[in-house]
């Protein structure tokens, strides 16, 4: 619901609340605005008007957000944003300019302001669906966002902070490196292909180091050891458990929850649910289980209250988290309660 002034009325607008005159309704909440609406707002002398949007009509949060102003409004940020991006990492791949910290930095601050909560934020990223040509630059964006909300959660440092972001948007810039039919093929890569891919982490790192200096150490090491994992089997080092950087640990949770939660052309997001899931059951052999369990923790304790559907068809509320199996919380409807660490075949689908 909006306030708008009677001057910019039109047709079809519909009133959001009871107008009353002392004590008398004169004209009643979801009244279609229409000349004789006009006079009568006149008439009293009714300068403005609460009006109904979209989203006051839709039933679930997403629904909401979908069609809300804000998010039309962060849609056009973005996109702003995501091309001034484009062009820093094209200049710095194809002409090595070296990357303005500053700038990046400012990217986040246009997209992430001090009062947006992480909810706000991944409603936004899961429901905004960039063109597929677009899909490697957003990549490196939307990790610079969650960098900034992930950031807060583990109560770091502005100067930490803001080195995390930039991690974020640079930790991947070895892939610009890599044929764009071997980076995004749908089908499974056979060995060779595998291999050149995973040439990506030295191809930034060697890059980021001889011709963006003003880069640090820990956003290097981010860029570097993203594909490390805790139990030694990742690439391209085999490092372990602490032999890797804190913010390589960091980007690899946010790497893996950014591309699955994301559209590509072969295949929808995946629910958060199930990338949390997905985490969980690999967090022993491949990521830190502090900042896995932080992350996931946060991420469902947004989600309380959300509508979500079920394998089954079936649509509930989520009323509370089940703290050692998170991406099975307990759900209600009407007239039930759904507890689905005690039911193992139901598995939530997505967020409605």
């Amino acid at each position: 619901m909006y306030t708008v002034a009677r001057a910019e009325l039109k047709d079809g607008m519909i009133i959001g609340d009871n107008i009353t005159i002392g004590d008398k309704v004169v004209i009643k909440k979801g009244a279609k605005v229409d000349d004789v609406i006009r006079r009568q707002l006149a008439a009293y002398k009714l300068i403005a008007v609460n009006i109904l949007e979209e989203e006051d009509f839709a039933e679930t949060y997403y629904g909401k957000v979908r069609v809300s102003r804000v998010f039309k409004k962060f849609e056009e940020d973005y996109t702003a944003n995501l091309m001034a991006y484009k062009v820093a990492v094209d200049s710095f791949i194809y002409k090595k300019v070296p990357f303005r910290i500053q700038d990046l930095l400012e990217i986040v601050k246009n997209l992430v302001s001090e009062k947006m909560m992480g909810k706000e934020l991944f409603a936004y990223l899961y429901l905004h669906l960039p063109s597929e040509d677009q899909l490697p630059y957003a990549h490196g964006l939307n990790v610079a966002l969650i960098s900034r909300i992930f950031a807060r959660w583990l109560g770091l440092s502005e100067a930490e902070t803001n080195e995390l972001c930039v991690s974020g948007f640079l930790f991947d810039v070895g892939k610009y490196m890599i044929p764009p039919d071997i980076l995004h093929k749908p089908t499974k890569l056979n060995r060779m292909e595998y291999d050149l891919v995973k040439t990506h982490a030295f191809h930034g790192y060697y890059l980021l180091n001889h011709y963006s200096k003003n880069v640090g150490q820990r956003v290097l090491n981010a860029t570097l050891q993203h594909h490390e994992y805790t139990d030694g089997t990742g690439y391209p080092q085999g490092l372990k458990g602490a032999e890797i950087d804190p913010y390589a640990k960091v980007m690899t949770i946010l790497d893996t929850y950014e591309a699955m939660t994301s559209a590509r052309s072969y295949r929808a997001p995946k629910c958060p649910y199930e990338v949390i899931h997905i985490l969980e059951t690999n967090m022993l052999q491949r990521y830190d289980v502090q900042f896995t369990q932080l992350f996931s923790r946060h991420i469902v304790d947004e989600l309380i209250g959300s509508r979500v559907m079920l394998n089954d068809g079936s649509t509930w509320e989520v009323m509370m988290n089940n703290g050692n199996d998170l991406s099975r919380p307990i759900l209600r409807s009407d007239n039930d309660v759904l507890d689905l660490s005690k039911n193992r075949d139901l598995v939530i689908t997505g967020i409605l």
